[in-house]
């Protein structure tokens, strides 16, 4: 009887994994996201632009493992983590571009004020909108 309580409790524990791994998943996704966020505020705070390519350098080395979490996420064998990162992509795509091409380019020409601007505007409402798919 014993042998057949541990058997079903491992059985369990087997079928549970895909669901567990996809709570990881978004967990750690939600993590990386939330500290790419901070990242960037720090960054348009700056006013040191050494410190600020260091802050670039680090930020563009972020996002490619969050590039790398969604793709394994979406490529994966769980509906629900494909459905999700079909929504967070399209947004995080923009997230990354509005910061490349609008936010950096600001801070290197030394205009805080339109770095801090969208950083604080359009991408928080960016991020707001992939945490809420995270959740």
């Amino acid at each position: 009887m014993k042998k057949t309580i541990a058997m079903f409790a491992c059985l369990c524990a087997l079928l549970s994994l895909p669901s567990l791994a996809l709570a990881s998943g978004v967990a750690e996704l939600l993590a990386a996201m939330q500290d790419t966020r901070a990242k960037l505020l720090t960054l348009v705070d700056s006013t040191d632009q050494a410190a600020q390519a260091g802050m670039i350098a680090d930020l563009m080395k972020t996002h490619g493992d969050i590039d790398a979490r969604i793709a394994a996420m979406a490529k994966g064998s769980d509906a629900d983590a494909k459905a999700r990162m079909d929504k967070f992509k399209p947004i995080w795509d923009a997230f990354k571009e509005t910061r490349e091409k609008e936010i950096f380019p600001a801070l290197t020409a030394g205009d805080k004020a339109k770095a801090q601007a969208i950083g604080k505007g359009v991408q928080g409402g960016r991020f707001q909108q992939m945490v809420e798919i995270l959740k």
